[in-house]
Order: structure tokens, then sequence, then C-alpha cells
């Protein structure tokens, strides 16, 4: 796993984010740091990278300088290290750093994509909230598998109650739920009732008016 931290004058928010996940060996941590370079947050990374060190053994510990000054040259230096690591899954860790470089981050790993979890910590840090990156991309659906959204919005349904309540036939009723099933929008328990989950009503709250 890659644990991504934008870095600002104080180390705590990283060292939880690390604490909380733990390290393994295959584990890399990349820091993005803002440029031009603070000495406040170069004192803050080292303090960082010294913490990890002692707590964790050979811990890897990479670390990127940003010009978050420049928008489009920062979102450009993150996609490029970003890149070089495409292929693995990333914990995305926006508690700390830059405003700047934190909607950078955000944006940079959104559009590539990545294989991703992002949390924040609150500035209370009374806790911690995080959500998978894709719900950044939300999905195109066609009528009828909207129609299935707003009928699970009060209830959960089995399939017989959902292909009269939709007026659509069992097959394509069948094949719908599956494929929302599929895409986390919604969930099925082992009595074979399903019902919306938090990313679904993202979903719908975002496009439901389109059923009307």
């Amino acid at each position: 796993m890659i644990i991504v931290i934008t870095l600002g004058f104080d180390e705590k928010f990283a060292l939880r984010a690390v604490s909380r996940r733990g390290l393994k060996d295959e584990d890399e941590v990349m820091v993005l740091v803002p440029k031009p370079i603070d000495e406040r947050s170069e004192r803050v990374f080292q303090n960082f990278k010294t913490i990890l060190e002692k707590a964790f053994q050979n811990p890897t510990v990479r670390r990127a300088d940003i010009e978050t000054r420049n928008f489009s040259k920062a979102i450009t230096e993150i996609i490029e290290v970003f890149s070089k690591r495409v292929s693995e899954k990333f914990l995305i860790n926006l508690s700390g750093g830059l405003r700047a470089l934190i909607l950078e981050t955000l944006l940079s790993a959104s559009i590539l994509n990545l294989n991703a979890e992002v949390e924040v910590e609150l500035e209370d840090s009374s806790t911690t909230i995080s959500f998978p990156l894709e719900w950044c991309h939300l999905p195109k659906l066609d009528q009828a598998s909207l129609r299935i959204l707003q009928a699970l919005e009060l209830e959960q349904l089995r399939l017989s109650d959902i292909v009269k309540l939709c007026k659509i036939s069992k097959s394509t009723a069948w094949r719908k739920l599956r494929r929302l099933c599929e895409k986390g929008i919604l969930k099925i328990d082992q009595k074979n009732v399903y019902s919306i989950t938090p990313f679904g009503r993202i979903i719908k709250a975002s496009i439901i008016k389109d059923v009307q």
C-alpha cells in the first residue's frame, strides 16, 4: 500500500495516519511537501521521518516537493509522482497541509482514478472520515436502475417486490440488481433482501431527479 500524506506544519496528523494502519514491509509512505520549502515544513518532515524510523524497521519514506502556488503545475507534478505507483492500492490522508495541496492531491488522484481510500481527520481529532476515491466518479445509470433506487429509498425489498414496483421483467430486475451490487450502490443480505448503501444514497441524491 502507498500511504500518501499531505504535510503541514505539524506532524501529528501524519503520524496518526500511519499508526492507525501500521506499516508492512511492502508499504511505502509518500509525503507531499509544499514548495517553496518553508523551514517549518522541513523540520516537520524530518521529525516525521525520524519517528517512523524509530517506530518501524526500515520504513520506505519518499518525498515529493510540489509547487502548490501554480495549480496546473502542481497537478502535473503530483500525477507524475502517482503514475509511478498507479497499479498499487493507495491510502490518501488529507488531514494536514495547505488547502491548495489538499485540493491538488485529491484532483490528481481522481484524474488517475487510483484504487484509493481517502481519509481526513477532523481538526479536533474527534474522528476520521473516509471514503473510496471511486465516489468521485458517479456512474451513469439507466432509467430502470434509477427506478430501482427510488423503490429502495424507504425500505428494503426482495426481487419480487422490485419487479412489481418498478414494472420491469424479473430477468431485467435481476440483471440490474446484480450490476448495482457490483458497483457498491446496493447490497443484498443472506435472506436475499436488497437495500441501498451509503454510496447508493449519494447516487440517488445526485441524479434521482432524472426519474421524474
